[in-house]
């Protein structure tokens, strides 16, 4: 797209770009090899969780992720005893574990 008028002043998006439209941008500065990188390794973790472990089993507060075909990800808020996958939790001694943790890359 950079031959187009006025596509040089628009901001890349990676999203639906080709792979000549990667090729261009890295090349006129607008994004880095690292950069793109990054950002489809964010988008494969970034998806909708089908469910949320915690450890009362309580429901969380709604959360919404990256944008996907114009709208916001939204994860569920209802969630899963943390006990009732691991049925011996109460005699686990490992790392500790990280519970209801919604984290964006």
């Amino acid at each position: 797209m950079p031959d187009q008028p006025g596509a040089r002043n628009e901001p890349f998006r990676l999203e639906e770009a080709t792979i000549d439209e990667m090729h261009a941008a890295v090349r006129a500065g607008k994004i880095t090899c690292v950069q793109i990188v990054q950002h489809y390794i964010a988008r494969a973790y970034d998806g909708v969780a089908s469910a949320l472990v915690t450890e009362d089993g309580a429901p969380v507060p709604q959360a919404t992720g990256a944008v996907r075909a114009g709208a916001p990800l939204r994860f569920p808020s209802e969630t899963v005893r943390a006990s009732s996958l691991f049925p011996d939790l109460d005699t686990y001694k490992g790392k500790p574990l990280e519970l209801q943790r919604l984290q964006r890359v």
